[in-house]
C-alpha cells in the first residue's frame, strides 16, 4: 500500500477569513459545540471541496451574521 505525502483539507469559510489565514493576520477558531464528535478543534473536509463548500454554504444560510 502506497502512502500519499499530500493530504487536501478544505474548510468551510468565506474569502475574508482565507485572506487574514494567508496573510497571518487571523486565525481559524476552534469549534466547541457539544455535537462536535471528534471534540474541540478545527475541521477540515479531506479531498471534498464541495463538501466543504455545501457546509460553508448551509452555515451562512442559518447563522447570524456578526455586527
Amino acid at each position: 500500500m502506497a502512502w500519499r505525502s499530500l493530504v487536501l483539507g478544505y474548510h468551510g469559510c468565506d474569502k475574508t477569513l482565507v485572506r487574514e489565514i494567508v496573510s497571518g493576520q487571523g486565525e481559524l477558531r476552534p469549534s466547541r459545540n457539544d455535537y462536535d464528535w471528534l471534540g474541540e478543534g478545527s475541521y477540515f473536509w479531506e479531498d471534498s471541496y464541495d463538501r466543504a463548500h455545501r457546509w460553508a454554504a448551509k452555515e451562512k444560510r442559518t447563522k447570524p451574521t456578526a455586527a
